[in-house]
């Protein structure tokens, strides 16, 4: 019996499954499920279909009593959700599963959002065995499953004829693209309850929907070779994160950073660059106050939703990467395209960017699992709150007529502009200060293979260091001693423009 991709513990915490996703029923009910069932295959809002949950008892799609399932009727359920399946049009199955929460057997049915919707199925079951009677739509409204209205029915049609982007079939590709080693580090990561131990490489990647099509012809999806490729940009020309540095108005002095490589790895490295590079904290000691005040010139959460909700928007047939630009008084974070033509400069003036239908719709589910991000419609106010807590500016949100692109302006905290004050490293620097020799160069070695050539100086902040200092040199040193690394310019070792990269033997 395949198991859910999800912990059950995280499924039922609400951390990373919105209440909109799950279903919980007290009891076996057929009819309700069914009807449930094809609302979720259905996937209205493209938000990647749900889970049913039987042994629940629920008020408001809040669970208030884990009943739990009896394990004894488990066979005759299946084949009745089995019968169920044959009289949705057209067939659609999911995926079952027995899971223990708090000592409670639960039934769990996983159902993605169908690769043929829309989907109908019978009002009711009174005709079940001729399949006869009325038939209709069913669609998900907030946590309640609910027949599509009539303007529903022809938005459904219209919806389900544009699969996102990150869903559809990649010709170019094939399965071996996907490595499996990088799947199962994900399935660690996200303490999933698959034990993917014996399991074929393509039953694995089925389960988890990231290959699709005919035995004859089985195909990875965008999203498979965006999360498990060890080179996205073979597939999707400039999939990656630029961090641009531009301390003088000049350009003069421009540092920049380039992150490949799977999307999550892509994201993680650029936010711990990022963090040991640009986001430094004051700490403000006021008169007759016991306590100090502490703040940011960014503050990291801020950085974190904007740069991740650039990832997930970003549209990936337009070959230009998501780029971070950082100067003396704002950063910025850009990525094409826009927002919807839909939503009006009124609406962005406002930070109301949410739009209905998405070019994504799976990249925010596993970032949400790896809890690289809260989930839709989420992002911008927690910008906002953010650099509220922080006493900051708020943020622009800027675009064109045509909206081609967007661009979110974050301003720095107006304290920074002074230069005054001490300013105190990351969390990040202060774990440094206990690093080993050994893994600081192995986290140089590291650094290096994920970025490329860099400078002394941006290769010790990405590593948390304050700066070049005397443990840093020594490990330097030692590798190129060792003849792990070597200079860009190796006979002027002094010069301006001189970096350091990997060695030619380990490239």
């Amino acid at each position: 019996m395949p198991m859910i991709p999800i912990n059950i513990d995280e499924l039922l915490d609400g951390t990373i499954i919105e209440d909109n996703r799950i279903e919980f029923k007290s009891d076996w009910n057929p009819e309700k499920v069914l009807h449930t069932i094809c609302a979720f295959a259905n996937d209205y809002d493209n938000i990647g279909g749900g889970y049913i949950v039987v042994g629940v008892a629920e008020i408001d799609g809040r669970p208030i009593d884990y009943k739990g399932f009896d394990p004894k009727t488990l066979p005759a359920v299946e084949r009745e959700l089995s019968e169920l399946c044959n009289l949705i049009s057209p067939k659609y199955v999911p995926s079952i599963s027995l899971e223990k929460y708090h000592g409670k057997d639960l039934l769990v049915i996983w159902v993605p959002g169908g690769e043929m919707r829309p989907y109908k199925c019978p009002v009711s079951l009174g005709k079940r065995k001729t399949d006869g009677g009325e038939r209709a739509y069913y669609i998900r409204n907030l946590t309640h499953t609910v027949r599509a209205n009539r303007d529903e029915e022809i938005s459904l049609i219209r919806r389900a004829n544009r699969t996102p982007f990150d869903d559809m079939i990649n010709e170019d590709a094939s399965v071996n693209d996907i490595r499996r080693g990088l799947v199962t580090d994900f399935l660690n990561r996200v303490n999933s309850g698959i034990d993917y131990n014996g399991i074929e490489n393509l039953d694995l990647y089925r389960l988890l929907r990231i290959v699709r099509g005919p035995p004859e012809a089985v195909k990875p999806v965008n999203i498979g070779l965006m999360m498990f490729s060890d080179d996205p940009e073979r597939f999707f020309r400039n999939a990656h994160i630029e961090v641009v540095s531009i301390p003088d108005p000049s350009g003069e002095s421009m540092d920049e950073v380039i992150f490949r490589g799977p999307l999550d790895d892509q994201i993680r490295n650029a936010l711990r660059y990022i963090k040991g590079m640009f986001i430094r904290e004051r700490v403000l000691k006021l008169p007759d106050k016991a306590e100090s005040i502490r703040f940011f010139n960014y503050p990291y959460k801020a950085v974190e939703e904007t740069l991740v909700n650039a990832i997930y928007h970003r549209d990936y047939e337009i070959p230009e990467p998501v780029k971070v630009m950082v100067y003396p008084d704002r950063m910025e974070i850009f990525n094409r395209p826009g927002p919807d033509r839909s939503i009006s400069d009124e609406r962005i003036a406002r930070f109301d960017l949410k739009n209905d239908c998405y070019l994504n719709s799976r990249i925010g589910d596993f970032l949400k699992e790896l809890k690289l991000t809260e989930g839709r419609s989420t992002g911008i106010p927690r910008v906002i709150n953010s650099l509220k807590e922080n006493g900051s500016g708020m943020p622009v949100y800027e675009t064109d007529p045509d909206r081609r692109y967007l661009r979110v302006i974050i301003p720095v905290h107006e304290a920074f502009l002074e230069g005054s004050g001490d300013s105190v490293g990351t969390a990040d620097k202060a774990k440094s200060a206990y690093r080993s020799p050994d893994e600081t160069k192995a986290l140089i070695l590291e650094s290096l293979r994920v970025n490329g050539c860099q400078s002394s100086s941006v290769l010790s902040m990405s590593l948390g260091y304050k700066g070049v200092n005397n443990t840093f040199r020594r490990c330097l040193r030692e590798l190129m001693d060792e003849g792990e690394i070597e200079y860009l310019y190796p006979d002027s070792p002094k010069d301006k423009r001189q970096k350091i990269r990997l060695a030619r033997r380990r490239v």
